[in-house]
């Protein structure tokens, strides 16, 4: 069911333009996806036609969006273009199907469907929504529409949807939502950019998907600090590297490392890392020895995050990270604070939840669309908020991140955390990735299970399958406790992750649980 979010709108006035003209003019490069490159003058002009473009279709200011699209050009235009017309976005997972998007729809109250996908298309048919087709007449359309500046103050905003790889996604609504004008966020974002050590000129390669909440936020204070966007179509190791030749900021996954480092030494050799000067990273955890050939590679210009949907971020820039190895960073912007089972602060070196304090005591800084009890649940009494993680603070302030309270493995009533063996697992010559999932046994209840996918063919790292499985053995045997070591192996070609690197543990779980697993328990 449709409904219409409040928006903050205060009186008109001549609206502001996106390019800082300290920073750039209005000729030069604003973003581009190889197809087509927009000047600012352009993204300007075609932002304001999209917004009143969706004024035509009738959506007004509060009006719900569902942006489903692949990584284009028309992606941020798009986006900018609704929050600037005062709508609330909502981009979504390319990949999703007509099932998973009408969750969304639904749960939002979509208005429109802006899209290049069939699914998407399809969703707006079956349930009557305006849609705006990327693929299908959309120059006419936007070249139809007015392009003067639309109403300054208008305070559009973006409802992020958790990834779901636990359960059901979520909206996650911002204390700030709705109440923050358009302009105000973008021009927000210099300052964010700088806490990033984003350089703010040159370009900013996109190399992950463009609906993933933090590179997109990464790529738009990137942009709004005076840096051109360059948008990566689809990832590849080879093309990636040829974008990141040119560019002075990215940001990635340990995934995108690990595939970076299975190129053959000769491409390696090839890529002159000079001109790049920040590479911001997260999503995961990063196993420490894949970072320190990552830094010997590229040097110091990695800047680790760790944050959620939710909010809160830590920050650890190479030279905090060498002091700490394995960290996540310190508080941006709010403390963190890591309760044991009774909601009890502990001390440094005490593992526990983590919690991101918000600026005032006893506030909430987001809510869960349609769900005050598990809002409620996510927040104790002080406000302070989490998502499950488990971490522990070291006695400079450092976190550590464990893993999360879903994904524990408990093996005869003691605690494994899945990334500590991961860990281990992927530092292993010829090992691609590797995901560990607890499978049933009758003794223990759950037995540590390692799926683990081998570098491709041609690699310096290919070694077949058996050497691979018996260093992983040894590794181990050597670095973990006998808790913590899988007790079975099993080689898949590929780990399942969705677009925004994450693992989709609970793939691989439901194959250890399901009726026909091996792995499953004897019915009388």
């Amino acid at each position: 069911m449709a409904c219409r979010y409040r928006t903050h709108i205060t009186p008109l006035k001549p609206a502001p333009r996106l390019w800082d003209p300290s920073h750039c003019r209005p000729e030069d490069e604003a973003v581009t996806d190889g197809r087509r490159t927009l000047s600012w003058h352009e993204l300007e002009l075609r932002t304001n036609a999209f917004g009143h473009g969706l004024e035509a279709l009738g959506l007004a200011p509060g009006d719900h969006v569902l942006l489903v699209a692949g990584n284009r050009h028309e992606f941020i235009e798009g986006l900018i273009g609704a929050m600037r017309a005062g709508m609330v976005v909502t981009p979504a997972k390319a990949g999703l199907t007509v099932e998973e998007l009408a969750y969304i729809a639904d749960d939002a109250g979509s208005r429109a469907v802006v899209a290049d996908r069939d699914a998407a298309r399809a969703l707006a048919q079956g349930r009557g929504l305006a849609l705006v087709d990327f693929d299908h007449g959309y120059e006419t359309w936007l070249q139809a529409q007015s392009s003067d500046p639309l109403p300054a103050d208008r305070a559009g905003w973006r409802l992020p949807y958790t990834s779901g790889t636990t359960g059901r996604p979520k909206g996650v609504v911002q204390s700030t939502a709705g109440r923050v004008p358009f302009w105000r966020a973008w021009a927000g974002n210099v300052a964010f950019a700088q806490r990033l050590r984003l350089p703010g000129h040159g370009w900013h390669a996109m190399l992950s998907r463009l609906y993933h909440g933090a590179p997109l936020n990464f790529g738009l204070a990137a942009m709004a600090s005076g840096a051109a966007m360059r948008i990566l179509p689809t990832w590849s190791p080879e093309a990636a590297l040829d974008e990141l030749q040119r560019s002075s900021s990215t940001c990635m996954v340990p995934t995108m490392f690990r595939q970076l480092l299975s190129l053959p030494e000769a491409r390696r050799r090839r890529f002159d890392p000079d001109g790049l000067l920040t590479v911001v990273h997260g999503g995961e955890p990063c196993p420490i020895e894949l970072k320190r050939r990552m830094i010997e590679w590229w040097g110091p210009i990695f800047l680790e995050y760790f944050g959620f949907t939710e909010g809160g971020m830590t920050l650890a820039t190479t030279e905090e990270w060498l002091a700490h190895p394995g960290t996540v960073g310190r508080p941006a912007g709010q403390g963190v604070v890591i309760r044991g089972p009774e909601g009890d602060a502990l001390p440094a070196r005490s593992e526990g939840q983590v919690y991101f304090s918000p600026p005032d005591e006893g506030t909430r800084d987001f809510a869960y669309l349609h769900d005050p009890a598990k809002t409620s649940d996510a927040h104790a009494s002080d406000g302070s908020f989490t998502a499950g993680d488990i971490g522990w603070l070291d006695d400079d302030g450092y976190l550590y991140i464990s893993g999360r309270a879903s994904e524990v493995i408990v093996s005869a009533g003691v605690n494994v955390y899945p990334a500590e063996v991961e860990a281990v697992i992927t530092e292993v010559p010829g090992v691609a990735d590797a995901c560990v999932v607890g499978g049933p046994d009758p003794e223990r209840g759950e037995q540590v299970v390692a799926f683990v996918a081998l570098a491709p063919a041609g690699s310096d790292q290919t070694e077949g399958p058996d050497p691979v499985m018996a260093a992983i053995r040894r590794s181990c045997d050597d670095r973990l406790a006998g808790y913590k070591r899988p007790r079975q192996l099993v080689v898949r070609p590929t780990i399942p992750r969705d677009g925004t690197g994450k693992l989709l543990r609970r793939v691989l779980r439901d194959e250890l649980w399901g009726d026909d697993s091996p792995f499953a328990a004897p019915r009388d």
